[in-house]
């Protein structure tokens, strides 16, 4: 008995002692996993913030700082000068990529940013160390959210359902793990939009300066205006003045005209009726010769028929002289002068018959025409008669105005219209201070001789 007790009481403490001992294999095991974790987790942390990297950290301290000085200072800048903000931000990107972009980095973040579900890690009890198991691929999550968040289908421990199944559960370290890479991804993210947003306020920065220097230049511009409006307004008030004075003389101008234009009316209306009165002098003129020239036409046919009866009558006689051998007496033959050459003693001398024929005749000849004086202005040089185009008489003619048988004016036609014609007095010849308006004159072309 006692030695069955013995071996019991041995019994009882081997299993005492292998009890101890697998809990303290457990407890062990769990502390080793523990503190494996905790190092992984801060390792990893140290390498994501690149804690080794103290010189690049402080140049993109100093570079921050020399950017927001920079912002801060406002300094103007020259339209085509370079912007300096935009230099400093260059500048600090650079500096920060020399980090961000380092292929431990992104290597680290890249292996971080998962999702650590069931069965994501093994234990390696040699080593002591949490490996990925190579029977799961892990992805990055696909938003901030909590992926284990429903524990009816991720619970933190591994459960047995009344079926027999068992649910594996997410520990707490794995939940940790994927929590952690997402603040690790959120940081970096972070990082990429506080330099969007350093790009964008760089941008504003250019384009403000733009504005600034616009609304500068036109600052400027305006007080140029300004001045040169009061010049302006200076030079207006004179030219106001200048045309106010010029107005008056315009007005003053335009008062005489219309003065001299009544005056000029008055004289034109005055020339009308003596041109009236003158035409119808003119015409019951040339009545007076029409009625004479048809009595020394009918005087004339007289003459004509009784010279051809005398020519008939001295032919026969002059022929039957001729049949008897006889002679007929001669009449005295008197030389025939032509009446239509001019002569110094006086005008040429026309009979009535032939002072008819040159009134009516449609250009003056050489013999001249008879006519009166219109109007004559001694100290002006200018005579006025009514001879027009329709007698011939064109600009630049020159004629002799006979006066009871003496030259009394030699003439050179200024103008000449319907009717009537302005001439110039030559001087130094005849008298034409004698000359008054209503003297019948004779009036003779002449011809200019020229080399």
């Amino acid at each position: 008995m006692r030695a069955l007790a013995t071996v019991f009481r041995l019994l009882a403490m081997f299993a005492l002692f292998g009890l101890v001992g697998v809990l303290w294999f457990k407890w062990d095991t769990f502390t080793s996993q523990t503190h494996s974790f905790l190092d992984e987790v801060v390792s990893d942390a140290y390498t994501i913030l690149q804690s080794e990297r103290d010189d690049q950290w402080k140049d993109i301290t100093t570079k921050k700082s020399s950017f927001n000085e920079i912002f801060d200072a406002n300094d103007p800048v020259g339209q085509n000068d370079e912007n300096p903000l935009s230099m400093a931000a260059q500048s600090l990107a650079s500096a920060e990529k020399s980090i961000l972009k380092n292929p431990d980095y992104r290597e680290s973040l890249e292996n971080l940013n998962l999702e650590y579900g069931v069965d994501a890690l093994v234990w390696n009890s040699e080593s002591k160390l949490w490996q990925t198991n190579p029977a799961t691929k892990l992805t990055p999550p696909a938003s901030f959210q909590d992926p284990f968040s429903d524990e009816s289908k991720f619970p933190k421990k591994d459960i047995k359902k009344e079926d027999g199944t068992i649910v594996r559960g997410v520990p707490r370290p794995n939940r940790l793990r994927t929590v952690i890479g997402m603040f690790y991804k959120d940081r970096d993210d972070k990082f990429k939009e506080i330099a969007k947003l350093r790009e964008m306020v760089v941008m504003r920065d250019i384009e403000l300066r733009e504005y600034q220097n616009l609304y500068a230049k036109e600052k400027e511009r305006k007080e140029q205006l300004e001045d040169e409006v009061g010049e302006l307004t200076v030079k207006v008030a004179g030219l106001e003045e200048d045309l106010k004075r010029e107005k008056e003389e315009r007005q003053a101008e335009k008062d005489a005209a219309e003065q001299k234009e009544e005056q000029l009316n008055r004289l034109v209306a005055s020339l009308e009726e003596e041109k009236i009165k003158t035409a119808q002098e003119h015409q019951e003129f040339i009545d007076t010769l029409r009625n004479e020239q048809k009595e020394q036409l009918a005087a004339l046919q007289d003459e004509v028929r009784k010279a051809d009866a005398e020519g008939y009558k001295r032919g026969i006689d002059e022929m039957i002289a001729k049949q008897q051998g006889g002679e007929i007496e001669k009449p005295n033959e008197e030389v025939t002068v032509n009446p239509f050459l001019p002569s110094e003693d006086g005008p040429p001398k026309l009979s009535q018959a032939e002072l008819m024929l040159a009134a009516q005749a449609k250009t003056i000849g050489e013999s001249g025409v008879p006519s009166t004086v219109g109007r004559v202005d001694g100290k002006a040089g200018m005579i006025l008669l009514p001879l027009g185009s329709e007698r011939g008489v064109a600009l630049g003619n020159v004629y002799t105005l006979w006066k009871a048988n003496k030259k009394a004016a030699r003439i050179r036609i200024q103008s000449v219209s319907q009717g009537f014609s302005l001439a110039y007095l030559l001087p130094q010849f005849g008298t034409p201070q004698e000359l008054r308006p209503g003297d019948s004159v004779h009036v003779v072309p002449e011809i200019e001789e020229t080399l």
